[in-house]
């Protein structure tokens, strides 16, 4: 066997495995405990956070992909116990609690049901910004946003974790309204917690780059003006932390940026339990961050050609 043979079949091989990685979609639970928030505004009486909009999130992510990524189950429920019947009967690689409220959502058998799945699902995502990506709102609340940006945004953080062997996405708003979302934080790693309110400005950036790539390409200026024009976001816990099992965990922040008009302290809007992937970039940055890793498509492809040129080459007539 000759040498562009053997390379050929090598990266074939590769293809096969990181295509292979993912044999059925991701089983993700959406589990939606804020109110609808219905009242008088200045467009007339409406729920600023409709189920039907907080839903949109968890479809989308079901649509991504051709279906093939991630299959989403959207419960939308604010009584105590119902989570923890819920993962009593079912499984999943990633929870996503859409968690703004004012008030306890959820009872102990519920915190326990959380505990008991991270302990097999360990990784952990924060995000003060998510109550806005899917409200009543304005233009730049219109999920899934300016060229899908939202949509993609929430696929590669769903799948930052799924890929890491799972975990817990807890998103919310600013203070005041995180106290669903602290709930459950709490008891996983007892000493962090949401707070704050930001105006977030220009004066920013994501301190990596897996959150704009690791689904499909973000550029951060389609996903920023979802953050600016909504006004306020809340802040995500960053630091050293031990979680319930005793196990230390470190909550290293993606996105770090400045209340207007900028020049001010920085603050986390979304942390991770795994650290920053890639290159810091700006979170105006009209393009999408450049990776450096093939898709196995382009894999497969470089091999065939590998393969065509060793067959070319048993082929060819001695002169």
């Amino acid at each position: 066997m000759g040498m562009a043979t053997r390379i050929a079949g090598a990266v074939l091989g590769l293809c096969l495995l990181a295509s292979g990685a993912q044999a059925a979609p991701y089983k993700v639970l959406w589990w939606d405990s804020t109110p609808e928030y219905w009242g008088h505004y200045p467009s007339g009486y409406y729920a600023q956070a409709a189920n039907s909009l907080r839903q949109e999130m968890s479809t989308y992510l079901t649509g991504f992909s051709g279906g093939t990524l991630f299959s989403s189950t959207y419960v939308d429920s604010e009584t105590p116990g119902t989570l923890a019947a819920q993962l009593g009967s079912n499984s999943y690689d990633v929870i996503v609690f859409d968690a703004t409220s004012f008030s306890a959502k959820f009872n102990s058998a519920d915190l326990l049901a959380v505990q008991s799945f991270y302990q097999n699902n360990s990784n952990v995502l924060l995000d003060g910004t998510l109550y806005v990506r899917s409200a009543n709102g304005n233009a730049f609340t219109d999920f899934p946003g300016i060229n899908d940006a939202l949509g993609i945004f929430t696929a590669n953080q769903v799948k930052a974790l799924a890929s890491r062997g799972g975990g817990i996405m807890i998103g919310t708003d600013h203070q005041g309204f995180q106290v669903d979302a602290n709930q459950v934080l709490q008891a996983v790693i007892p000493g962090a917690a949401f707070s704050g309110i930001t105006y977030p400005s220009t004066d920013g950036v994501f301190t990596g780059t897996e959150l704009l790539t690791t689904a499909g390409a973000v550029a951060p200026a389609d996903v920023f003006p979802n953050w600016s024009n909504a006004s306020t976001q809340g802040i995500a816990p960053t630091g050293n932390f031990t979680d319930f099992l005793g196990n230390p965990v470190t909550l290293y922040s993606q996105v770090d940026v400045a209340d207007k008009p900028g020049g001010g302290p920085r603050f986390s809007n979304i942390s991770t339990s795994f650290a920053p992937g890639g290159r810091e970039i700006d979170i105006d940055d009209p393009e999408p961050p450049v990776t450096g890793t093939p898709e196995p498509a382009s894999l497969a492809m470089f091999g065939v050609g590998l393969l065509g040129l060793a067959r070319m080459r048993r082929r060819r007539p001695t002169l």
